[in-house]
This record gives structure tokens, sequence and C-alpha cells, in this order.
């Protein structure tokens, strides 16, 4: 125990004095050239946010609205009222990804039209999402899921007298690169959907469904400027009597002609017509194969019209014909004689 204490009583000045110059070293400043340098991490791939997609404006003073679609796609018009966008070149078949067609409506709510539109795709067995969301201040209705030729997703908007319709092609994940393109130009699109203060002209009516409810209102409201609004240049009217040997009879008459006629004798001041699309033709007089014949090379939809004539009693059938810019006009009416409504 002697040896060891002896030991640590000479080592300990020797191991004070390094510990001195230790410190000392440690407190002698690093040039700055031999300092080492701090890096900012960099981001990942995965966190880099995605440059966004250039975007190309759209703007349509007649009937007041502007957006933008993404670059690469292409815009085409082949009617005022109606646009279509297509998948950039080079996209193998069908390249047509939306449509956007404009009609009048008096209507100022978009529902009536998303509503009218699972009612007629209710019964087919299809899983249809609806959805609501507000563009530029109006209300518009989603609906997705809607058949077709192919599964589509369907926006209705309503702005100051008119309906804007879109339609997404094709609404389905399968697919594929399809429906990436879809959902691209579906983002784009909603995304910069404006409505402008103004704008320089009505649109026609394009849809069925819309024409009827629109003729509907316009009749049961005795609205000569709205009917006229439904009609062509040339209006057939007529009676169908299968009981007698002529069978039918009709006359040309011009919008100015008609709608006095109209609304003056064939129209009951006390009853409200109700105009229908699904009808079994053969419960009504008449061959649908007649109306044909009447109007050759046409495209040409018959409704029935309950409580038609003065006393509000009788049928006619409205003949709507669809023209070559896919507009629609209320083409003739043909009184069933002896046709009585319950």
């Amino acid at each position: 125990m002697l040896f060891r204490y002896r030991h640590w009583i000479v080592l300990s000045p020797f191991l004070f004095l390094a510990f001195i110059l230790w410190g000392c070293e440690l407190a002698v400043p690093t040039p700055a050239d031999q300092r080492p340098t701090l890096t900012a991490p960099t981001e990942s791939a995965q966190d880099t946010p995605a440059p966004a997609l250039e975007q190309q404006a759209y703007t349509n003073q007649d009937f007041g609205f502007s957006l933008s679609y993404p670059a690469g796609y292409e815009l085409q018009s082949s009617f005022p009222h109606t646009v279509n966008f297509l998948a950039p070149p080079g996209t193998p078949a069908h390249r047509e990804r939306a449509w956007l067609t404009v009609e009048f409506t008096s209507e100022q709510n978009a529902e009536w039209y998303a509503t009218r539109a699972m009612e007629e795709h209710a019964n087919l067995g299809i899983n249809i999402t609806s959805s609501e969301q507000v563009l530029d201040g109006r209300q518009a209705y989603i609906l997705g899921g809607l058949s077709g030729q192919d599964l589509s997703r369907q926006v209705f908007i309503v702005d100051n007298g008119i309906l804007y319709h879109l339609t997404f092609v094709p609404d389905d994940p399968a697919r594929g690169e399809n429906y990436k393109q879809m959902e691209t130009l579906y983002a784009a699109i909603i995304g910069s959907l404006r409505f402008l203060p103004e704008r320089r002209a009505v649109p026609p009516v394009t849809d069925i469904s819309n024409m009827i409810h629109e003729l509907e209102r316009a009749l049961n409201a005795r609205s000569a400027e709205d009917i006229a609004r439904l009609l062509g240049d040339d209006f057939v009217f007529g009676d169908l009597n299968p009981t007698t040997a002529e069978g039918m009879t009709y006359a040309r008459y011009g919008p100015a002609d008609i709608i006095p006629l109209i609304l003056h004798d064939q129209l009951s001041p006390s009853s409200s017509l109700a105009l229908l699309y699904q009808v079994d033709w053969a419960t009504v007089a008449g061959s649908l194969d007649t109306y044909a014949g009447i109007f050759p090379g046409e495209v040409v939809t018959p409704i029935l019209a309950k409580r038609w004539g003065p006393n509000g009693a009788g049928e006619a059938v409205i003949i709507i014909a669809r023209r070559f810019d896919n507009s629609l006009i209320w083409r003739g009416a043909f009184v069933l004689q002896g046709a009585s409504t319950p």
C-alpha cells in the first residue's frame, strides 16, 4: 500500500499539468476555412409538391362564362352552345373527356335538373353518387356513375336563365389512364369556372326532358313569348280521326299564326296540360309511322298531351324535332278526335 501511494504522489503533478495543457488546446479557435460547413437537409422526391399543370383559358362572351383546362388537351366547338374537351393527341381511341352544353331554362334551381337525371337512371341498377358544391357563388349539383356509352359524371348549374350542364367521361376507375385524364380535366374546369356579369345570346333547349318541362310551363302560363322561343319557322297542326276516310288532315303555319290559334282555340282557360314522355303508344289512336311520314328525314319525338282542347278533356300528340345543331323545337301538334282524358 505504501508503494502505490508514493507513486500516486509522484505522478499527480504531471497529470495535473497534462490536463491544463489539454484544456488550453481546446480553447484555441479553429480557423474559418477549417470549420465544418452546415448543410440544410434536402427534400426527398416524395416531399416535393408536384408542379401545377399549365392551364389554357377559354372565355365565352355569348353565354357568359370562362374556364381553364389543362395544356395539351384540345377544345372543339361545332355549335355555339356546345363545347367539347379532348384528351391530348396521341391518346388511343376515343379522346372525348368532357362536354359543356348551355341551354335556356326558366328554372333557377339546378337541383330540379339533377333530380330529373337521377329519376331517369333510377331503374337501371347502377349506383349513382350525388353531392353539392358552390362554384363561383352558384349551387352546383354533381351526379356520378350515370349510365351511357361510358359511365359519366354530370354537373348541373343554373345562372341567370341558363343551364350549364357538364358531362365528364369515363367516370370509372377501371378505365385506367382515360379515367385519370378525366379527373385531371374535371379538377381544372371545376376549379376555374366563372360566370360573367353579361351575356350576348340566349341558348336553345337541347335536352328532351328540359324541352318538355319548358313547353308544359309555357303552355300552362299561356305565354306567347315563351311559346315563340320554343318554335321553329314551320309548324304543322292537324287532326287525327281514325274513324274517317281522311284519317288525318293538317296544315302548315308560321309562328305568328299558330300561337294565337293554340292559345285561343286549343287550350282550356281552366285546365292545366300534362305532357307525357313515357307512353304506351299502342293504346293511343293513330300510328307513330304516320307522324314520321309527315316529317321525312327529321328526328322527331312524340309527346302525349293530356287535358288538351277548349274543354280540357281531349288529347293531342305533340311533336318535338331535333335540328342539325342538336337544338330542340316544337314542330307540330295533332288533336286526337274522339279521345278523352279522365
